[in-house]
């Protein structure tokens, strides 16, 4: 165990109110960020780089101050990040670092289905190096006909080459076969508000004991139960990350003109454009478009890179 004063590698299990709490070997340490390692965040015009410098995630060099508390020092180079924008400001927020996949927790009811979100969150994995799964939770709220409308609008992403799962944690269906996609890896559960990410951890590692709260019959919307985001071990092996629900999201990392990379369906068609700088929505010869007129790129896939480039929601 590190004494005093000495210099440790840790990894970041939990942020909150500026404090984080950081893991080395089996001792966790609530630690401060230094100064200096601060203005690391800072532009040339004194402006922040990112809404907070330090993810869960994070692998960080920490001076230890006593057996409780430390202070870091260096933030180690990322291998993966997902992050988005910060809602109302032009900055970068970090959600989760060095993780392995996404998984994308939607429902069927309760809130319904958002195919936008979903879309949203495939470009930021993408964008940040990660895998990405899509959860359909909820589905002891479906009738057949409702299974069999979700099962058809998510055949589009596993077309695409996307694993997609249905889960609910009151009947226990899917919950093994996300384990199993959960095993060995460390994963973040994004989502809305309200769709479940939380018991569904407390589904898979009984115990957990996260907060959950039920979504409102008048608006259909949850209300935001995890306020911060922390990585906890599944005793099957891995990690898991919980976040805050999000009522919107926005998107980082990825510049406009490049949009059209992050369709995977779009990619074949990239290039062949009369336009070398077809914005792909109101050009004539546009070979994206015409692929949307042959069914080989799907309408609704479509309409989300329209609202995406004319920054709509």
């Amino acid at each position: 165990m590190p004494r005093k004063g000495e210099l440790a590698k840790g990894v970041v299990i939990r942020t909150s109110g500026g404090y984080y709490h950081v893991q080395v070997d089996d001792k966790v340490y609530i630690c401060t960020l230094r100064g200096r390692v601060k203005k690391q965040n800072l532009d040339a015009q004194g402006r922040p780089l990112y809404a907070n410098p330090v993810a869960v995630g994070d692998e960080v060099m920490i001076t230890i101050a006593d057996d409780k508390y430390g202070a870091i020092e260096e933030i180690l180079p990322r291998r993966t990040k997902f992050s988005r924008r910060l809602p109302g400001k032009p900055v970068e927020q970090l959600i989760v670092a060095n993780a392995d996949q996404v998984v994308i927790i939607s429902s069927i009811k309760m809130p319904d289905l958002n195919l936008r979100f979903i879309d949203r969150f495939l470009i930021l994995a993408e964008a940040g190096g990660l895998e990405a799964v899509i959860c359909v939770n909820k589905m002891d709220l479906a009738s057949p006909e409702e299974r069999a409308m979700v099962a058809g609008k998510m055949k589009i992403y596993e077309e695409l080459g996307y694993k997609v799962l249905y889960t609910s944690a009151l009947t226990g269906e899917g919950i093994e076969e996300l384990k199993e996609v959960l095993k060995d890896k460390f994963s973040v559960f994004v989502g809305e508000s309200g769709v479940g990410k939380s018991t569904l951890l407390n589904t898979i590692q009984p115990g957990l004991g996260l907060k959950v709260a039920e979504v409102s019959e008048k608006t259909g919307r949850g209300r935001h139960t995890t306020s911060f985001v922390q990585r906890v071990p599944l005793h099957f092996g891995g990690y898991a990350a919980d976040t805050p629900g999000v009522r919107e999201v926005k998107i980082w990392g990825v510049n406009e003109d490049e949009l059209d990379y992050y369709f995977p369906e779009m990619r074949p068609y990239i290039g062949q454009c009369k336009y070398k700088d077809c914005t792909h929505i109101h050009e004539p010869d546009c070979a994206i478009k015409q692929a949307v007129m042959e069914g080989k790129i799907h309408p609704s896939r479509y309409e989300s890179y329209l609202r995406l480039r004319r920054g709509e929601t």
